[in-house]
């Protein structure tokens, strides 16, 4: 009997039951194989994508609840969705959003001081200004504040466990879900926006104020974080409304305090 081609077990089938690869024949060697192939993957991609851009900002918690329910094949992965967002934010250095400059880190909450004293001690033990200190610190954060992004997934988790730890959720669907809230908040606030904000300036070269961005942003995420668990967990409104806002607060106070203490050792250490 014929054996598959990948893994050497015997096929049955049109494709092997050991690894799933297809039999291989002369026809997938043609030149019309491999446009069906191309555009197969074109259309299927732009239709898994479309559907879990739509399943995150239209129905939010939806894609975790059917993902973690074995409902997988419609959806891109949620992780691979997440990766490809920070590499296109990456992409994108126009959009800095949480890339600051080193002497902003000396007015963070709680680490603030300490990283002062850091900076201090570092143009001392290398005879350096802190311009140019400056300088080295921001050609490494460029690229360091944006990979660290990963680490948004199991710090937003924790956040779940802590607001949901009495009903014992596991592992898995909390990782999809911190996911999920990390994708819409990457394209909401860090890809999104930013494009309709330059795009407000320059069509009408009005200037918003970061104050009025900055409330219209945070009402987003704490609108979509009650929806989101509410949908997910099924409580009550009132219950998913306090624990909305406190998702919402949580993941800032992470975002600002945790990861950015977090950006600046790591790319302090490389320089």
């Amino acid at each position: 009997m014929e054996r598959c081609k990948n893994c050497h077990s015997l096929l049955t089938g049109r494709f092997c039951s050991n690894c799933g690869q297809k039999r291989y024949t002369n026809k997938d060697k043609s030149v019309k194989h491999l446009v069906h192939e191309a555009f197969h993957f074109i259309t299927h991609f732009e239709g898994k994508f479309f559907q879990t851009l739509k399943a995150i900002f239209r129905y939010p918690g939806k894609l975790s609840v059917e993902y973690c329910h074995g409902i997988r094949q419609k959806y891109y992965k949620p992780v691979s969705f997440y990766l490809m967002i920070v590499i296109l934010y990456l992409l994108f250095p126009l959009f800095s959003g949480l890339n600051m400059e080193m002497k902003y880190y000396k007015n963070l909450e709680i680490s603030g001081t300490y990283i002062s004293r850091q900076i201090d001690n570092k143009k001392k033990a290398e005879n350096i200004t802190e311009e140019r200190l400056a300088e080295l610190f921001h050609q490494k954060s460029k690229s360091t504040s944006k990979i660290l992004l990963l680490l948004l997934i199991p710090l937003t988790s924790l956040i779940l466990y802590i607001l949901y730890f009495y009903k014992k959720p596991q592992l898995f669907d909390n990782i999809i879900l911190s996911t999920e809230i990390n994708i819409f908040y990457l394209l909401t606030f860090y890809i999104l926006f930013p494009i309709i904000i330059y795009g407000i300036i320059y069509i009408s070269e009005l200037q918003p104020k970061e104050k009025t961005i900055g409330f219209l942003l945070t009402g987003a995420f704490v609108v979509y974080s009650i929806i989101l668990l509410r949908n997910v967990f099924k409580e009550k409104w009132w219950l998913s409304l306090l624990k909305g806002m406190l998702l919402a607060l949580l993941h800032t106070l992470m975002l600002y305090v945790v990861y950015k203490t977090l950006v600046f050792e790591v790319t302090f250490a490389l320089i």
